[in-house]
This record gives C-alpha cells, sequence and structure tokens, in this order.
C-alpha cells in the first residue's frame, strides 16, 4: 500500500474504469485485460482512473497498473523507466517487438520509504490500441521470497491483453523468451496419409514453458476455494500460447481434408473434418505422466509424440477454431478426463454452455462423435472452460 501511495501523486493524470469479472481485470475504455491468478484483490485505485494497486489473497504477491498519456513519453519503455526511477528501484529494461507492437520487460529490486521489507519483481510496458496509453504493469512480492514467486508472477504478467488479436498470440513474456522467427516443417499422418506443415522451431519450448509455468500456479489452488477458475484458466492460457504457434499447421490440414469433406458434405464441410479429426487424435500414442503436468506441448501432440485427453481434445479446440467452428473443453475432476465440445449439426450428447449446446466427442477410444461412456454422462461433474 506504501508503494501506492508514494507514487500517487505524480502518477494519476486521468479517469478511466477497471473492471473486475472472475479474475479479469481490465479497462474496457483503454481496451486492456489482465487474466490474472485467482485471488487479487483490488486494494486501492487513484480517482482519475489510471492507476491500480492489488493484492493476492494467499500469495505475498502484489500488481501495480499505471497509465501514462501517450505525450507523456515518446516509448512505453521510458514510462516503465520513470516508474522504477521513483521507486529508487535498481534493474533493467529490455525493449522488444510484441505482436507487430513496441513493449518492453523489466526485472527490478526496491525499497520501500519507512520499509524494512525489499521487494523484487518484473514487470511490463506496452502502448494500449483502443486508446493509446503507455500501460505499465508491475507485479513483485517480499524479495525473500520473490524467487519462490517468480512463477506465480511471470502467469500474472503474460496474461496482459491489450488487443482483441492478443488473446490468440502468445503473452508479453512469452514472446519475450521466445521470439525466433523460425521455422520447420513436420510430418502429420492423418487418415494414411502424411502430409507436411510449418511450425515454429521454438514452439516445443516455447509451449512446455507455459505449460509448466501454469502447472505451478495451478497446483497452488489444490486446497483452495478457487480450484475451478484457476483450473480453467490454466488452460485458457495453454489455449493462447498455441493457438497462432499452429496457424500454418492448421491451414495444411484444412488443405488436405478439405475436398474429401466436402464432397461428402457439401452443406457442412467442418462435420466431416472434425469427424476425421476426432478419428486421427483417437488413434494416437497414450501417454500420462504422474509426477508433473501431463499436458504435453500441443506441436508435440499434433506429431503423436504423446497425448492425454485434455491434450488432444485441446488440440481439436485449436484447429476447429481456425476453421470457424466454435469449440469448449470440458473436464472433470470426479471423471479424470476430459471432452472435447463442438458446434456442430450432427447426432449425440450435449451440454448448453452460454446459449451454445457443444456436442460431446471422446478423443481416447474409437467411437463417433456425440457418443460419451455411460459412466460419464453426467453433464453437472463436467466442467467447461470457455477458450478466449
Amino acid at each position: 500500500m506504501r508503494f501506492f501511495k508514494l507514487c500517487a501523486a505524480a502518477l494519476f493524470l486521468f479517469l478511466a474504469p477497471l473492471c473486475a469479472f472472475a479474475e479479469f481485470y481490465s479497462s474496457s475504455y483503454y481496451g486492456w485485460n489482465l487474466d490474472l491468478p485467482e485471488g487479487f484483490v483490488l486494494k486501492d485505485a487513484s480517482d482519475d482512473g489510471l492507476a491500480f494497486y492489488l493484492e493476492h489473497e494467499f500469495m505475498k504477491v502484489r500488481v501495480a497498473i499505471k497509465m501514462f498519456a501517450p505525450d507523456s513519453y515518446e516509448r512505453n519503455d521510458l514510462a516503465m523507466e520513470n516508474v522504477l526511477n521513483k521507486l529508487d528501484a535498481d534493474g533493467e529494461i529490455d525493449g522488444f517487438l510484441w505482436n507487430g507492437r513496441h513493449a518492453s520487460v523489466a526485472q527490478y529490486t526496491f525499497q520501500l520509504k519507512g520499509n524494512d521489507t525489499a521487494q523484487a519483481g518484473w514487470g511490463i510496458s506496452v502502448t494500449t490500441q483502443q486508446k493509446p496509453m503507455h500501460l505499465v504493469v508491475l507485479c513483485y512480492a517480499d524479495k525473500n521470497v520473490a524467487d519462490d514467486c517468480q512463477q506465480f508472477i511471470l502467469s500474472a504478467l503474460d496474461s496482459l491483453c491489450v488487443d482483441k488479436k492478443d488473446f490468440r498470440l502468445p503473452g508479453i513474456v512469452t514472446a519475450y523468451a521466445f521470439n525466433s522467427g523460425d521455422t520447420q516443417n513436420v510430418k502429420i499422418a492423418i487418415g494414411g496419409k502424411d502430409l507436411y506443415a510449418l511450425v515454429p522451431t521454438q514452439a516445443k519450448e516455447s509451449g512446455r514453458f507455459v505449460i509448466d509455468r501454469e502447472f505451478s500456479v495451478l497446483t497452488l489452488y489444490a486446497k483452495q476455494k478457487q480450484w475451478k477458475e484457476a483450473w480453467q484458466r490454466y488452460y485458457r492460457l495453454i489455449f493462447r500460447e498455441a493457438y497462432s504457434r499452429l496457424d500454418a499447421a492448421a491451414q495444411s490440414i484444412y488443405a488436405a481434408l478439405a475436398t474429401d469433406a466436402l464432397a461428402k458434405n457439401p452443406q457442412n464441410p467442418n462435420v466431416e473434418i472434425c469427424k476425421k479429426l476426432l478419428a486421427w487424435v483417437q488413434d494416437f500414442d497414450y501417454q500420462r505422466k504422474q509426477d508433473t503436468s501431463d499436458f504435453n506441448d500441443l506441436s508435440s501432440v499434433l506429431q503423436n509424440l504423446g497425448s492425454d485427453c485434455d491434450s488432444r481434445a485441446l488440440l481439436l479446440c485449436v484447429l476447429m477454431e481456425h476453421y470457424g467452428v466454435k469449440t469448449e473443453l470440458f473436464i472433470s475432476g470426479i471423471y479424470s478426463h476430459a471432452l472435447f465440445g463442438v458446434d456442430l449439426p450432427y447426432p449425440g450428447a450435449r451440454i448448453m454452455v452460454d446459449g451454445t449446446n457443444y456436442l460431446l466427442c471422446e478423443t481416447t477410444a474409437p467411437v463417433d462423435m456425440g457418443l460419451v461412456a455411460k459412466e460419464q454422462s453426467e453433464t453437472k461433474n463436467w466442467i467447461s472452460v470457455d477458450l478466449p
């Protein structure tokens, strides 16, 4: 709280609303969104609506958000530098391009006046798109526990979106860590046919980076009241990181399947494509790890390099969303299972979510779309995961 009050006079400028729904903190006026880990509480805000301070309920982690008018600084990294200077912080700021726009990442330590506890953390800065403002977000913890909180801190910062397109592009931290534009050809075998598709050379590494980080965050909620929401967020962030990494692969797969699908079902070829993809993943090698996250990165799943029910289901979500079809992931702790949900006209078991009646698809047994094991058919035992 003292950090907020110390900086308040110099940091606040204009009025704008902050909206919190679940753990989505956003400004509809400026067009940014933070999909924070569950449990952050807004503790203070400036009268002008340009600065906010949040604390976590059970982690010793804080978030400070500040916006600056675009004419205040030539670049957003200079706004970050200004904030760190006011804190008399030691650290480094590194600029890079994130989704085609200038952004920066900072690591720092600082000491609050009148407080013996040093702080350490990370920060990001970028310029908002809807209404341009330099946005600075700091996430930090007591220095003596900051290393233990680092995955949590990076997860919070990586959840930032400043444009609608960002919801399906790697987050700012992941993009900073894995920024190579190199690609490689990988072989994909579908329906007895081999095809080749380009995927980023860093897709496996970046996917594991996000999966392992988010799994470390997820485990913190095992005995917390927000366990369900934390589980949903886990899959959301994995989907977000993987979606654009598989753009070229999704196009190659569609090109290989579209002609036959159109011939079989001229009215809705996506039904045939979905049936073919479901049969494809049902034949994957099953692999499940017990000592860590059993979720494999989707570029590896695409190549049949080991998968479980949820990684197969999420891969199908990524592919069918590329083809303009609404999808939903369904997970169940009671059944220890996951299902793929798709909005297509086909007979079978369904679950309604926000007005859309999703057809349920089993990814680990060779059955048709819409068929679900009788012992797993109780709809109340399934948790829906809305994908960004």
